[in-house]
């Protein structure tokens, strides 16, 4: 098996990049706080999110692509992730996303999801993806909405249940931001 590269993309005020050991400690913060693990697993302890970490990593061996840590250009701080996922359990490839509290409120998750959602049709072929995001989770579905997804099922997504938003194809998602 050869190795796979993460790809470093660029926003205007972020750098998405492969995860590295350094981004531990401020994803043991994010996911030791209520608050922002949630809707995404729950709090969780340090060995836990290390084996987290490493799945964000191995993902992309097994898959050949994954979640993009979100570094922000300005400070060079971790900021989040976003990107395509797929673990075992899921219904199909997702467009997922998750941001520090003191990076929230500026439209850097949706900045990354466009450049995330650019990646997967133009450079992995995608013809579609889902965001599958959790009933109570408005911040992630007004995301997922202005993205141009819609709101298509409410059901299981492993070991969880969700909502799922489906994104526009790839033509839609293109022509939107040419307007």
């Amino acid at each position: 098996m050869q190795m796979v590269l993460t790809p470093r993309l660029e926003t205007e005020r972020l750098v998405l990049r492969g995860f590295i050991e350094a981004d531990l400690e401020p994803l043991v913060s994010f996911y030791s706080v209520e608050t922002t693990s949630k809707f995404v697993g729950g709090i969780s302890e340090p060995w836990q999110v290390w084996r987290r970490l490493a799945s964000y990593i191995g993902h992309w061996q097994l898959r050949g692509y994954g979640f993009f840590a979100l570094e922000d250009k300005s400070s060079g701080k971790f900021a989040g992730y976003c990107g395509p996922w797929y673990p075992n359990g899921w219904p199909e490839p997702e467009l997922g996303w998750g941001l520090m509290p003191s990076f929230q409120g500026r439209g850097l998750v949706l900045e990354a999801a466009k450049r995330c959602l650019s990646y997967v049709y133009e450079d992995l072929g995608w013809k579609t993806a889902i965001s599958a995001i959790d009933p109570d989770n408005a911040a992630s579905r007004r995301v997922a909405e202005r993205l141009g997804a819609t709101y298509e099922a409410h059901g299981p997504v492993s070991f969880f249940t969700a909502d799922i938003y489906r994104h526009q194809s790839p033509q839609e998602f293109r022509n939107s931001l040419n307007s």
